[in-house]
């Protein structure tokens, strides 16, 4: 049902984007900054549910501190690069998001073993490489927004290197794409539906990307897919209904939102207030992104390391290879 929606939404906004002329910048920027707030920051808040399980069994009670000194430390490093080293930062954020985006689809388990990880990069990041190709003076404007103002010459590099990237990996989208059609062509029943479904997402989604606004575009993806997903299989891990969930991560979605807020009045200023809406969602989004792309990758190896750690009978010592019986 939920990607049945998103592609209606897609669907929408395509003919929105086709019919009607682009809405004025600073509703953009408004509905960008609102919804960022309300589904997208939420999901980064229920990142210390998601770590409490995951890391409290590797490092006992101190799993807390650790967790907010490192969550903390790396969004202001982040924050700290769109300043000092905007390009490398706008192209490391772009590149491990398509990489997160990417492992968050375990569908697509189609084509040689050793090419799966690379296929799963292209698509996740099609919501990178689509507007790159399409639309790349949109791009270059929206990043030109987001990082500190007389840094044009490092934007274009930035957007020069993803649009090489992005060159290569839609065709390795589509090669992914193809062999998961024929995949769904060889199921039957609920296994082809899914993939089927699957693949009209996926090509709804491109077509929505390559149309309109990478804004509109983002919206759709990030808040509407991604952050709805991350949030749905929370309340599942969990056993929680969304209004328990909600109110769980109010206080840390309203304390995100405040610091983001804090950063724009303080040392944010854009190009009006639309530039400054624009560039504190983006800084601030990075900002909690990096640390929540790290916590991801990070907590299931602690997890998976702690599962093939050898476990010793209560009241006997470990027995290791060579040891006297």
């Amino acid at each position: 049902m939920h990607a049945a929606s998103v592609i209606l939404l897609c669907w929408a906004m395509i003919g929105a984007a086709c019919f009607f002329s682009q809405a004025a910048a600073g509703v953009t920027a408004g509905v960008l900054a609102m919804l960022v707030a309300v589904v997208g920051l939420p999901h980064g808040a229920a990142d210390h549910r998601y770590a409490r399980p995951r890391l409290e069994p590797v490092l006992g009670m101190a799993w807390l501190p650790v967790f907010l000194v490192g969550y903390l430390a790396v969004a202001a490093l982040v924050v700290c690069g769109w300043f000092v080293a905007p390009a490398a930062t706008i192209v490391a954020f772009f590149l491990a998001s398509a990489w997160h985006f990417g492992q968050e689809d375990p569908r697509l388990s189609v084509g040689p073993r050793g090419l799966r990880p690379v296929f799963r990069f292209a698509r996740g990041g099609l919501v990178i490489w689509t507007p790159l190709v399409f639309h790349p003076r949109e791009v270059a404007a929206i990043l030109g927004l987001a990082a500190p103002v007389g840094l044009g010459p490092a934007i274009q590099h930035a957007t020069g290197l993803l649009t090489a990237c992005s060159w290569i990996m839609l065709p390795v989208a589509a090669a992914a794409w193809i062999l998961q059609g024929l995949a769904a062509c060889a199921r039957t029943g609920h296994r082809r539906r899914v993939l089927l479904t699957d693949n009209a997402l996926v090509a709804s989604l491109v077509v929505l990307f390559a149309v309109a606004n990478p804004l509109v575009s983002f919206l759709v993806y990030f808040c509407g897919w991604h952050s709805v997903r991350g949030l749905e299989r929370l309340r599942r891990e969990l056993g929680e209904s969304w209004p328990e969930l909600a109110r769980s991560l109010a206080p840390m979605s309203l304390g995100a939102i405040v610091m983001v807020g804090l950063a724009a009045w303080l040392v944010l200023g854009g190009a009006g207030w639309d530039g400054t809406l624009i560039r504190a969602t983006f800084v601030g989004l990075s900002a909690v992104a990096v640390p929540h792309l790290l916590l991801h990758g990070v907590a299931p190896l602690c997890a998976a390391s702690r599962r093939r750690r050898p476990q010793s009978l209560p009241g006997k010592p470990h027995m290791t290879l060579g040891s006297p019986a």
